[in-house]
């Protein structure tokens, strides 16, 4: 799946403490249609931080934001921008984790 898109950080904010924002621009750079939903996975995230907009937690402990597409479709070129929000238990320092993508196809 990921081979079909690319993914980039657009922006990342922090809102007032313990929180912080990360906003994604996701682009179809493949010559296919992509007709699946996806699921952005944060890995890697601290105990004390949670993805306040998660869909869901994976098998593996990994919260997970579900992103349906516009009609249900990303075009060849076409791009669409998804936020990740997280909240801080304690301090507020810059939110650490791996960003994965994959197919919305099943339970992750």
């Amino acid at each position: 799946m990921t081979a079909q898109v690319d993914i980039a950080l657009d922006s990342n904010s922090r809102g007032g403490g313990r929180r912080q924002e990360d906003v994604y621009k996701i682009t179809n750079n493949s010559s296919s249609i992509v007709d699946t939903h996806l699921l952005m996975v944060a890995q890697g995230l601290s105990d004390q931080i949670r993805l306040e907009n998660a869909s869901g937690i994976t098998s593996t402990g990994d919260p997970y934001l579900r992103v349906f597409l516009p009609d249900g479709v990303l075009l060849p070129g076409q791009s669409i921008v998804q936020t990740l929000r997280f909240q801080q238990q304690s301090q507020a320092l810059p939110v650490s984790y791996t960003l994965k993508l994959l197919s919305g196809q099943g339970n992750p």
